[in-house]
């Protein structure tokens, strides 16, 4: 029996010991209380030469070599990465400030981005813009391991690292399981679909875009009324089948898009499976997409993703109305998303499909 106690204290030493040392340890998404002590938000750690090994996510860093920072821009300006002792006052999530000092070079291992801080940051008073409600599990975190096919020509794959440097209103069509309210959903999509269209091209010109994505291939078949009806939910959109977004569910979705529109918002399947090496994101090795944003709770998901990487917004269901929820997140990644990284990345080009997986 004492032998036993033992080896359960010893393992329990160990897994202290462990978590100790992750840079990266789960933080609940940050309230307006937590925020207002300013400074910038340290949302991931991929670690450096010296120092950041005392950084943990969460903690909030308050001045760089004794000048007081506010923005992830002064971060950026303030150069953490030229490889030589710089000088940090840092805030610990939960505790006190601690003073830190730090050796640094930009990460060169995560293609197709040439050089990434150690630190993933944001502004602690931008990442504080967001209403309580938009900020659900991912709100807070850098860019997680994803990868989206896109349905419509060209089609292809996008991983999370390539929406990097720009900004990013994801719209994750989950259905309910209800039939009732899923196929009023369903009824209701072209409208939203079409408010997102009408302002796509402003949010083009502030550098965001927009990815419409189904959950998987069997989502984007959509529920058809009258016809699935007595189909069990893993089948009426809810569940593994696999099917393409095939011209029948376009036609529905862009049926309120004024004819001869150009630049149509893109349709995608949200293609990422666990430990799957092709999702890829700011946060690897890291939980996969799927695993942050689906729960018991099955309604549409808006994410909204700025410049830096940073999870912006993540809202379930629609809290104001489906209409007023989707028009306070293009807003936001309108007017509340500025704070983005020293140099913004190209528009995002989807690389040719592979038959492989």
């Amino acid at each position: 029996m004492l032998l036993r106690m033992k080896r359960h204290l010893v393992a329990l030493a160990m897994l202290l010991a462990a978590c100790g040392a992750n840079p990266n340890p789960p933080v609940a998404p940050p309230s307006s209380a937590e925020l207002s002590g300013g400074g910038v938000w340290v949302a991931y750690n991929l670690g450096c030469a010296a120092g950041c090994e005392q950084i943990r996510r969460g903690d909030r860093i308050l001045a760089v070599d004794g000048h007081a920072i506010t923005s992830g821009a002064e971060l950026d300006a303030a150069n953490l990465t030229r490889g030589t002792p710089v000088a940090l006052k840092v805030a610990k999530h939960g505790g006190g400030a601690v003073d830190v000092k730090l050796v640094a070079t930009p990460h060169s291992d995560m293609p197709p981005i040439k050089a990434v801080p150690p630190l993933l940051t944001v502004g602690a008073a931008a990442l504080d813009r967001a209403p309580e409600w938009a900020r659900l599990r991912l709100f807070g975190h850098a860019i997680p391991a994803l990868r989206m096919y896109r349905g419509d020509e060209p089609r292809g794959y996008i991983n999370g690292r390539e929406l990097y440097g720009r900004g990013a209103v994801i719209v994750v069509w989950e259905l309910p399981y209800l039939i009732a309210h899923k196929s009023a959903l369903w009824a209701e999509l072209p409208g939203y679909y079409a408010q997102l269209q009408r302002h796509d091209p402003a949010l083009l010109n502030a550098g965001v875009d927009v990815f419409f994505v189904f959950p998987s291939e069997g989502e984007s078949r959509g529920f058809r009324p009258g016809i699935d009806a007595d189909v069990a939910p893993a089948q009426a959109g809810g569940g593994n089948l696999r099917y393409a977004i095939n011209q029948e569910t376009r036609d529905h979705i862009r049926s309120e898009v004024p004819p001869g529109t150009k630049d149509l918002i893109p349709l995608f399947d949200l293609d990422s499976a666990a430990d799957d090496p092709n999702n890829l994101g700011l946060e690897n090795p890291a939980s996969d997409i799927r695993e942050w944003l689906f729960d018991r709770i099955l309604a549409p998901v808006i994410l909204v993703i700025d410049h830096r990487g940073i999870v912006r917004w993540h809202s379930r269901d629609f809290p104001l109305g489906p209409e007023e929820t989707i028009e306070a997140a293009v807003q936001f990644a309108l007017h509340d998303l500025p704070d983005g990284p020293a140099s913004a990345a190209p528009t995002i080009a989807v690389a040719p499909a592979s038959p492989a997986g």
